[in-house]
């Protein structure tokens, strides 16, 4: 075993100190159970001075001590050679087991000795290998064979002796193969799976370069996407920043728009009715020029609000305001927009709408506005022919569509043909007019409803647009009706349908708004929720008792009311949660700082005349300020034809400041009858007016009505204070629940 423990090491002190395995799979191990030479050669020593002092009993005393010293000089050999040589001191063993057997057999001369030549034969299994006790033994077997032909052992052997001696040479070889073979089988499986082993390793070593390689790209891949996501994170910030400014940059650049387009058309407007007020009239030809002027500042106009739309469709905040519609009514009110039109260029228009039609719950208006971009755009580009608008039910959706028999659309325009500002780029589609933004308003709209809007045209042979409206809104899972019903019920199959439309689940509301523009508001949030708007909290408790609602909102103006006015309710309806806010109205902060109304440019005549009659006192003399020149003008014509009191028309008397300081020193000096103020005044604007004015007891009750092109309800309005209340109160776990989510919303963005 030491041998094969050698070539083990051998094969192990490989390049790198690895494992050599060409040459473990060469190596093959001998299943030997071999014995160290050296306790033979002691055993061989021992016995050999037993002999040799026993030799003066022994019969012959000469041939024992000889025997004995042989023994002793064996033993001394094989020790000193298995010092340098192991192998050769194997085979000393066998040679010394040889003479002593040979010298047993001269020395006793008796037909039993021959059997101790199976102790050659074992020796040479237990000292050297399997193969050298096989060889040994056939080696005997032919000797033994070879001297009873020749008759050299007839004299002391007979052929019994001969046999047995062949029996034990034999049995030993054959107990000698019985234990190696197991031994054998042993250890090809051990090196088998040793080698197996070792492949494995070796295998799951390459792995685990190959996974480590695998990490160490994934962690630069890790790397490059964490510096891309930051980067995308900046990038996504700076992009938010830009759609903000475009957002400001579009409501700006609209207002700053609407001011000179609110003058031309107010000074066209009193041109065309009232020409009286300058003195003459006009020209045919003049007021036919003027019409043209006019519809050319409409369409401009329209222009500017279509951009907004969509500006605030794209940023989120349009809302719908959905009800159930009439598809049949809503058609014909946008196909009386532009009838007038169809029938100046001779076009037919055909209305295909089944009878049956179910209502659509949807925003009417916003609806309305698509039909009617599709019915125009349909009617700008047909020439001949006519319009054919179609709807039909198909499932749970409703479609519009609207063709025409135009000169149809090109592939490479109807791939980007609802993309804001594309209106063609050859034929027909060019130079026709319009923003390019209707179709793009249109898609928005109809996403907003949870639809699709699409087109279907060929060049040369029209264009069809359809878009799809679902009926009713998604309604939330309901728990089967199955598990209220009995096994011995009899089933009864309905003979029709119900024809019931399937309105929307959502929560009931009563708000109950002492100033008026929270309800109205919120209405916005129709698809959320059902709104109830009161006036009164006696007529919100008396809707509550009527129809049960999921929480009663009441609005107090001054935050003082608050806990009062919501502990009277939670006793008059204690099962209803009861929340309490305060939301100032948006003409508070003007009338808080001395304004009587607030209007919003571009002013109408009407407008200005209801304001003007808001104030509730006489106004003979009026002060404008606006830097604006262009503005005071318009005004001054406006105010020129405000229409008579009593029956007597008096002229007023109009002045004029173009900043604070002139506007105060005006109201000193001439002490009119009423301000239109505007906001935004170079050095001091029209709030810094207001609260000068408020401070002298002189100017304080001069009424004031602001003018700017600042809208208000461009600004949130915000709630001051808000309480909840329950009959019963709230548990701990109820206020939890509650202070976190109230945390979770007013952290959310508005």
């Amino acid at each position: 075993m030491k041998d094969a423990v050698r070539q083990f090491e051998h094969c192990l002190q490989g390049e790198g100190g690895e494992l050599d395995v060409d040459r473990l799979g060469a190596l093959r191990l001998e299943p030997e159970l071999h014995i160290s030479p050296q306790p033979i050669a002691i055993l061989f020593g021992v016995l050999g001075l037993v002999l040799t002092n026993a030799s003066e009993f022994l019969p012959r005393q000469p041939a024992g001590a000889v025997v004995g010293l042989a023994l002793i000089a064996m033993g001394l050999i094989i020790w000193l050679v298995g010092a340098r040589w192991l192998q050769a001191a194997r085979w000393s063993v066998v040679a010394a087991v040889a003479l002593l057997v040979l010298a047993l057999q001269v020395w006793l001369a008796a037909p039993g000795t021959l059997i101790l030549l199976a102790l050659l034969v074992a020796a040479a299994s237990a000292v050297v290998s399997f193969r050298a006790a096989l060889v040994l033994a056939s080696f005997a077997t032919a000797l033994l064979l070879l001297a009873s032909v020749l008759g050299v052992l007839r004299s002391y052997a007979t052929p019994v002796d001969v046999a047995i001696a062949l029996f034990a040479v034999w049995g030993i070889t054959g107990a000698a193969y019985g234990l190696y073979q197991p031994i054998h089988r042993l250890s090809e499986w051990v090196r088998d799976y040793y080698l197996r082993a070792q492949r494995a390793v070796e295998e799951v070593q390459a792995r685990r370069a190959e996974v480590a390689q695998v990490l160490t790209e994934l962690e630069h891949a890790n790397r490059q996407l964490a510096l891309a996501n930051d980067r995308m994170a900046a990038l996504r910030a700076v992009a938010e920043e830009v759609q903000k400014s475009k957002a400001a940059f579009v409501a700006k650049v609209s207002h700053e728009f609407r001011t000179p387009l609110n003058m031309i058309i107010g000074l066209i407007d009193l041109l065309m009715e009232t020409p009286e007020v300058y003195g003459e009239t006009l020209p045919p030809a003049l007021f036919e020029d003027l019409k043209i002027v006019h519809r050319n500042c409409e369409h401009l106009s329209g222009m500017v609000n279509d951009v907004l739309d969509l500006s605030q469709a794209e940023a989120g905040r349009v809302t719908l305001r959905q009800e159930r519609v009439d598809l049949t009514e809503l058609v014909g009110a946008a196909v009386s927009v532009v009838s007038s039109f169809l029938e100046r260029k001779h076009l037919a228009l055909t209305l295909e709408i089944p009878s049956d039609l179910p209502s659509i719950y949807c925003d009417p208006t916003r609806i309305r506005q698509v039909v009617l971009n599709l019915i125009s755009n349909a009617a700008r580009f047909t020439e001949r022919g006519g319009i054919t608008v179609r709807a039909a039910q198909r499932d749970e959706w409703v479609t519009v569509s609207v063709a025409d028999t135009g000169p149809g659309i090109a592939p490479e325009d109807a791939a980007r043909i609802f993309e804001p500002f594309c209106q063609g780029t050859r034929g027909p589609w060019r130079d026709r007019g319009g923003s390019g933004l209707g179709l793009a308003i249109s898609k928005q709209f109809i996403e907003l409803h949870g639809g699709r809007i699409w087109l279907e045209s060929q060049p040369g042979q029209g264009a069809m647009f359809a878009f799809d409206l679902p009926i009713s809104p998604p309604l939330d899972p309901l728990a089967h009706p199955g598990r209220w019903m009995s096994e011995d019920w009899k089933w009864v199959e309905r003979t029709s349908q119900p024809m019931l439309p399937r309105a929307p689940l959502k929560p009931r509301v009563v708000v109950c708004d002492e100033t008026g523009e929270l309800a109205s508001a919120l209405t916005r949030y129709s698809e959320q929720a059902e709104i109830i708007g009161t006036s009164s909290l006696s007529q919100a408790i008396a809707d509550i008792r009527h129809c049960p609602a999921h929480a009663l909102l009441l609005n107090v103006g001054l935050p003082d009311r608050l806990w009062h006015l919501a502990a009277e309710a939670r006793s008059a309806v204690a099962d209803t949660l009861v929340v309490a806010c305060s939301v100032s109205p948006r003409l508070d902060r003007a009338r808080a700082a001395g304004a009587s109304d607030y209007l919003v440019r571009p002013v109408t005549r009407e407008k200005l005349w209801e304001a003007i009659r808001g104030v509730g006192r006489p106004v003979r003399r009026v002060l404008l300020v606006d830097d604006d020149a262009d503005v005071r003008q318009l005004l001054s014509r406006m105010l020129a034809i405000m229409p008579a009191e009593n029956g007597q028309r008096t002229p007023l008397e109009i002045a004029a400041a173009a900043d604070g300081a002139e506007a105060l020193d005006a109201l000193h000096r001439d002490s009119p009858d009423l301000v239109l103020l505007d906001v935004v005044l170079p050095g001091m604007d029209g709030w810094q007016v207001l609260a000068q004015k408020q401070q002298d007891a002189a100017l304080r009750d001069i009424p004031v009505i602001m003018v700017s092109a600042q809208d208000r309800a461009e600004q949130p309005m915000v709630c001051e204070a808000i309480a909840a209340m329950l009959g019963g109160g709230l548990s701990s776990s109820q206020l939890l629940r509650c202070t976190l989510g109230l945390s979770a919303v007013l952290r959310s963005p508005p």
